[in-house]
């Protein structure tokens, strides 16, 4: 498969009272196309920083201070995002690259319905597809033998409106008329076809009577509607790559279930590349082609999921599954503390916590290495072999 994305050696920093916080410290991580990639570590370990470098929206204080993350585009161009400039990133987020947040409350907008949320991001990023819908649909209606000369000439206008806004969006006589309340109306033509594609949407996220919850608040919304709502407005665009944050935290086992099943539903439909975001194992191996387990800032392993499951080779990982419960087994927890990141441990940062560290592992950083094929390993226990 081809390679979608590549993140190379990135390295955050967040400037604090306290100190400068290492939150992401040389990371390396690939994805290719058609794959879901699970990206796996604690609370805190940097999952939900290296996803938004990703669409360099990393918050302040927080700065992205090197590395570099090519992305394959939807043309085809491959493009390092960090050298974009703005107004280049607004056209690739929620367009080729979209992103589900862990809390859907907080992604939607309470004074605005869902539908015209979705339909918003549908006018950003397809007004080029509804111009081209709309003016057959106007050229359609000329056409009609019953048409007055009042309409005539109203379509006339419309389909001037809609010719000057699919060659240019921002031209002045454009944005003159629009200002205009009478004039204006032409938009209300691009405002239903939006809306009716949010619906579409609604319907695909297997959501019953869509026309309704398009019209309703976010607040009127279940936990498991406005999730699904999220993601109806994350894939409204069709991109090329989606980001789930832990989109099913906040929601109980049932619904959790409905919703992992959509997505990996979608995922064939709309034949999208998933980087899933999560802590918890379980989803992973329901969810997942290759695993990337994150400690501290640092990726520890990388693997095809049925491999992590079978042979962890990093001690973090195979702490990590031990803390999984299991009938007639002693639950297991990993011992310490995740490590302050104004003062990291050197050399490992699993070091302090690793039952089987040793005196290079608190001097020494350990490299990713290739220890069998497509499973690699960031572990001075594994130099060539497995021991």
């Amino acid at each position: 498969m081809e390679e979608l994305l590549n993140i190379k050696n990135l390295v955050v920093r967040f400037y604090t009272y306290e100190g400068v916080v290492k939150a992401i410290e040389g990371v390396n991580l690939f994805l290719r196309k058609g794959e879901t990639l699970g990206l796996v570590g604690e609370t805190g370990c940097g999952k939900s920083v290296t996803s938004l470098s990703i669409l360099a929206l990393v918050p302040p204080p927080g700065r992205i201070e090197d590395g570099e993350i090519f992305f394959k585009r939807k043309d085809g161009k491959r493009v390092n995002l960090l050298e974009l400039n703005e107004e280049d990133l607004m056209h690739i987020r929620g367009n080729e690259i979209s992103m589900v947040f862990q809390e859907p409350g907080a992604a939607l907008n309470p004074l605005y319905t869902v539908g015209e949320q979705i339909a918003e991001a549908i006018i950003l990023h397809r007004r080029e597809e509804l111009c081209r819908r709309i003016l057959e649909e106007i050229d359609e209606e000329m056409r009609k033998a019953d048409t007055s000369p009042i309409k005539m000439l109203f379509l006339r206008f419309e389909k001037w409106a809609y010719t000057k806004m699919l060659k240019n969006t921002r031209t002045l006589s454009l944005k003159i008329v629009s200002k205009i309340p009478l004039l204006n109306l032409y938009l209300r033509r691009l405002k239903k076809h939006a809306k009716n594609e949010a619906v579409k949407m609604l319907k695909d996220m297997r959501i019953a009577d869509p026309e309704r919850i398009a019209n309703m608040y976010p607040h009127e919304l279940s936990g498991g509607m406005k999730q699904r709502a999220v993601i109806a407005m994350a894939l409204a665009c069709n991109p090329v790559l989606l980001i789930a944050d832990e989109p099913t935290t906040n929601l109980d086992v049932t619904v959790q279930a409905q919703i992992l099943n959509l997505i990996r539903e979608l995922k064939e439909k709309f034949d999208t590349t998933i980087l899933y975001i999560t802590h918890d194992l379980g989803v992973i191996a329901e969810m997942c082609d290759r695993v990337a387990v994150m400690y501290a800032g640092v990726i520890c392993e990388i693997a095809d999921v049925n491999r992590i499951f079978e042979k962890p080779l990093h001690p973090y990982t195979k702490a990590l599954l031990e803390c999984i419960p299991r009938p007639g087994k002693k639950f297991k927890s990993i011992k310490g503390e995740v490590p302050n990141l104004i003062n990291p441990p050197p050399g490992c940062r699993f070091h302090p916590r690793c039952p089987r560290a040793m005196e290079i592992c608190s001097k020494v950083e350990p490299k990713m290495v290739e220890v069998e094929k497509n499973h690699f390993v960031a572990c001075h226990l594994y130099r060539g072999e497995p021991s």
